[in-house]
């Protein structure tokens, strides 16, 4: 039994050092301490039991999940950059100056003199943890941002561990885990995805009723992309949109052009969770580099649309219908943002924990003034889901035999533990389930170290690395 004088840290369930599946056991009686890590941050280790929570649980789960994706984009805009004075439709010369929301960076700007897609620039280093941020022209004026940290020479292992941030959030929110990995030694890679954090188009990609000046200068709040034609760019290629079919798209474009590595492992939260599994579904086969999936709280269901049943597809230009419901919408939920952190995370009221969130919300906050906020909310709402479901990709990864490791807090108030439990019988015969509490929706950012202490063996064991690469935290043997 855990004392009850124990002060409030991270108590991870599961075995540390499983041999094979997923070791918690499904029945019988409670556990007992195996072991603790003498670290106030990490609390102690004990092994896991099922909890499968009241029919009305799940059903409440489902409802915050559906209302937690209204609130998704006023998480997610960056303050606008700066432009030249080029037409709106114009990006090959332009000076990019983001102000970026993530944990104590500072403004940073960069020039570009080409419109070859593909171009990878540099932003400068972020903050003092080693990393750097860059932009990454996916597509002709479509700018994704990302933070990518490199092993010290002499300790490049060749791995990659690429992260998908949940809705709502963006890559910074895996500083913690960008470190760790790097230290072990692979590459640590984490993207904004396209409407979240700072990737956005450059230039508004819709012209007529939103047509109103050649650059953001001038531009009303949420002006960007309500227009009634595509600009002439994106006409040219395959139109624009944002949500699943995009993102999926983006994930596997990232995995294609950016990153080099020969092992690659995917870790996502929430619906970062939900895309990576689709993700591995699809390209394992044919990519040979896949060696792991991470999920934190992965969201098992997401939209409401399908291809046979949208009223929009999410495509622009938006049909005139939608503005008046995306905009009011949009401007009521950015109101809410700190409210719904502290509903997520499991000690909002920590001393500690209160001035994090105050910040973050206050960043979120700053960054939802993306001229494109609102048109991206809409176009997100609508996005139909695509194949195969969540649950059917988890099956194909076991049927393939890919190692996934579920690592999730136990107190979160949308998937709770019950969707914890399902995803990992689908996984059982190659997966690793642990639970952290007290951790809520986003377990990496609220209890790092008991994260990361659990992540990091996970890959050593993965990577054949041995203990030289854990964290210097101390392990001893309980007596219970």
């Amino acid at each position: 039994m855990l004392e009850a004088s124990l002060p409030p840290a991270a108590k991870l369930q599961g075995a540390l050092n499983p041999t094979s599946g997923i070791h918690w056991p499904l029945d019988g009686p409670a556990p007992v301490v195996k072991r603790h890590i003498e670290s106030q941050a990490l609390g102690r280790l004990i092994a896991a039991r099922s909890r499968l929570p009241a029919i009305a649980g799940v059903g409440a789960a489902i409802a915050a999940t559906l209302a937690a994706t209204q609130l998704a984009s006023s998480l997610q805009a960056p303050l606008p950059r700066r432009r030249s004075g080029r037409p709106a439709h114009d990006c090959r010369m332009r000076t990019r100056s983001a102000r970026l929301n993530n944990f104590g960076m500072q403004a940073a700007s960069i020039s570009s003199s080409s419109a070859e897609t593909g171009r990878i620039q540099s932003l400068g280093p972020s903050g003092s943890s080693g990393s750097e941020q860059l932009i990454w022209e996916w597509r002709p004026c479509v700018d994704v941002h990302f933070v990518r940290q490199a092993p010290q020479p002499g300790n490049d292992k060749n791995f990659a561990v690429v992260m998908v941030h949940g809705f709502g959030a963006e890559g910074s929110y895996y500083d913690a885990q960008v470190k760790v990995v790097a230290d072990m030694g692979g590459t640590a890679y984490a993207f904004d995805l396209l409407g979240q954090g700072n990737s956005w188009p450059s230039v508004d990609p819709t012209r007529g009723a939103s047509d109103s000046s050649s650059s953001r200068e001038g531009l009303s709040r949420d002006s960007w992309g309500w227009g009634d034609a595509l600009a002439e760019q994106f006409a040219e290629s395959d139109g624009l949109a944002f949500g699943e079919p995009t993102w999926i798209l983006q994930i596997v474009s990232f995995l294609e052009h950016v990153v080099n590595e020969e092992r690659i492992y995917l870790l996502g939260n929430s619906v970062g969770g939900y895309l990576a599994a689709k993700v591995l579904a699809r390209v394992t086969k044919q990519d040979e580099r896949i060696s792991g999936l991470v999920l934190a709280n992965a969201t098992p269901f997401w939209g409401w649309t399908s291809e046979d049943f949208a009223p929009w597809d999410g495509r622009l230009p938006a049909p005139s219908w939608v503005r008046p419901l995306a905009t009011a919408w949009f401007g009521a939920l950015r109101g809410s943002i700190g409210s719904m952190l502290n509903m997520v995370y499991a000690s909002p009221d920590d001393g500690t924990m209160q001035a994090r969130l105050e910040s973050l919300a206050q960043r979120i906050s700053d960054a939802a003034s993306h001229p494109m906020g609102s048109a991206a909310f809409a176009s997100i709402l609508f996005a139909p889901k695509q194949e195969p479901s969540y649950g059917d990709a988890l099956d194909l990864l076991a049927a393939e035999g890919l190692p996934v490791l579920l690592l999730y807090g136990d107190d979160d108030p949308w998937i709770v533990p019950f969707w914890a439990w399902r995803s990992a019988r689908r996984v059982e015969a190659t997966g690793e389930y642990y639970s952290l509490s007290p951790a809520g929706h986003c377990p990496h950012h609220e209890a790092p170290e008991a994260f990361n202490r659990v992540l990091v063996d996970w890959l050593a064991r993965k990577e054949g690395l041995g203990a030289k690469c854990l964290p210097p935290t101390k392990l001893e043997d309980t007596i219970t």
